[in-house]
């Protein structure tokens, strides 16, 4: 009998040891999208206002009868999906659509990083790949253009590369490229890349919700003494572009969200919607920091650094004159269900530029106007700045006529508290002779309206006075007479 318990015992003993075993690796490799699937709450947000943001969103981007500028009838092509992996991580710097995936052989994530091009970021690495994806979401793209990137292998590692396409989750697969061979010359380390251009334009995606590109690297042609080792060779890539056009009423309507956790400052969820007034994310316990961004304009917004909460920024191109931007931030506390009502504010303000000339100004071709300050950056949860330029060049076809001498432009600028300094250069083209040259310079926050107002032409009369209609819904006006 003792020795039955004694077996019995030995035997309950084993099992526990074992499920406890069990326990602690299931515990060890929770992942946080497993912890998002238990206790979690909804919060609802909703947009106070959203009517009278949506509605101009919806229209043309630049009606506006005290404007004539340049426009391009055609939609132009834009970069709609791109990484650069100096963070150590797969998270786009743009994307178009939310959650783009990278992958390889059958869903493995297990990559690495390494020194990229340039060598003071880093490069994405796949050892033993035999396949390697981008899952693509493509809603609202029009068509793909090119496929970019920086790409190079270890000693033993391929030498070509075969790219093709699926449109079903990987069941099929059409070609887009012959084989793809490194060049003899090529070096595996230090600088030494190929640079790829892959066309994407005949990839039917129009309707489609989603897209698989697959590298498959190959053998290759190899130098004399350069063994190809299959399941110890790695494969680099770096600087990955997609590009491609955007449906201008999907770009104009969406609502991009970034959620970060309080207390790693970590990226918790992000995504891109259809412009709602109400939405609603289901989150754990916790205390959380959200940026939420749409933008009036047929290109994507561009985010930088969005993993992580003290680096997460966007800035927007001068040329982008009538893009008209909308943004909140939010602290909120989740012990349960709740709903938050949010204000979007604009990060731009409005530049107009009237003349008081009398004489008819008719005969002037265009002006073009270069940026003179530092461009603005809009960082949602901290104060770090930029002082990089931008060289964009506005040109502005003014039409004008005896009722209308101005024209305006939009100016990104983010969050400010306090005025910051604007300069800009103009250049006044008559018969396509330059006849004036002259700045303006001001100060003002987002949310303003600028109006500078003066001669055109130098020795002119000025006019007799105007009327400036005030909006309401801006934060102020800053008038200058120059």
């Amino acid at each position: 009998m003792k020795k039955c318990f004694k077996s019995n015992w030995i035997t309950f003993s084993f099992l526990f040891i074992t499920l406890l075993a069990a326990t602690s690796s299931c515990q060890k490799n929770k992942k946080i999208s497993d912890e998002l699937e238990g206790n979690v709450f909804s919060v609802k947000f909703k947009i106070k206002n959203f009517e009278s943001i949506v509605t101009p969103l919806q229209k043309k981007a630049g009606v506006k009868k005290a404007a004539s500028t340049t426009t391009n009838g055609s939609l132009k092509e834009e970069i709609l999906f791109q990484w650069d992996f100096d963070l150590s991580n797969v998270e786009p710097i743009i994307a178009f659509n939310p959650s783009p995936i990278i992958d390889y052989n059958k869903g493995l994530v297990d990559y690495s990083f390494t020194a990229g091009w340039p060598t003071t970021g880093k490069a994405i690495s796949f050892r033993a790949a035999q396949s390697i994806f981008f899952k693509l979401p493509v809603a609202g793209i029009e068509s793909l253009g090119n496929l970019t990137m920086d790409v190079n292998s270890s000693g033993t590692g391929p030498r070509a590369l075969l790219i093709d396409y699926s449109l079903d989750n990987g069941l099929s697969y059409e070609s887009l490229s012959d084989t793809i061979h490194y060049p003899l010359d090529l070096a595996s380390s230090g600088a030494s890349k190929l640079s790829l251009v892959q066309s994407l334009t005949g990839v039917p995606i129009l309707g489609k919700s989603e897209v698989w590109i697959r590298l498959r690297p190959l053998e290759g042609k190899r130098p004399p003494g350069n063994n190809f080792n299959p399941t110890s060779g790695s494969f680099k890539m770096d600087n990955l572009r997609i590009t491609g056009i955007a449906d201008g009423d999907a770009v104009q309507n969406k609502l991009y969200y970034h959620i970060y956790d309080s207390e790693s400052d970590v990226l918790v969820k992000q995504g891109g919607i259809s412009a709602e007034e109400v939405f609603a994310i289901d989150l754990p316990i916790g205390t959380y920091y959200l940026s939420i961004l749409t933008k009036n304009a047929n290109s994507p917004i561009s985010f930088v650094n969005s993993t992580n909460r003290n680096g997460f920024y966007l800035s927007n191109s001068f040329q982008e004159k009538e893009s008209e931007l909308y943004a909140v931030r939010d602290t909120f506390e989740v012990t349960q269900s709740i709903e938050r009502t949010l204000t979007l504010n604009r990060i731009y303000s409005e530049i107009k530029v009237e003349f008081t000339d009398i004489q008819n100004l008719s005969t002037i071709d265009s002006i073009r106007i270069q940026q003179k300050h530092p461009s603005f950056y809009y960082y949602p949860f901290s104060n770090s700045s930029n002082s990089q330029l931008d060289g964009s060049i506005l040109t502005i076809e003014p039409n004008f006529t005896v009722e209308n001498k101005s024209f305006y432009f939009n100016q990104f600028m983010g969050f400010h508290d306090t005025n910051k300094a604007i300069k800009y250069e103009l250049q006044v083209f008559e018969k396509g002779t330059i006849i004036r040259t002259f700045v303006l310079e001001s100060e003002t926050k987002n949310n303003m309206q600028v109006l500078f107002k003066g001669l055109l032409i130098e020795g002119g009369n000025p006019g007799q006075g105007f009327t400036i209609r005030k909006n309401e819904i801006w934060k102020g006006k800053v008038d200058v007479d120059f």
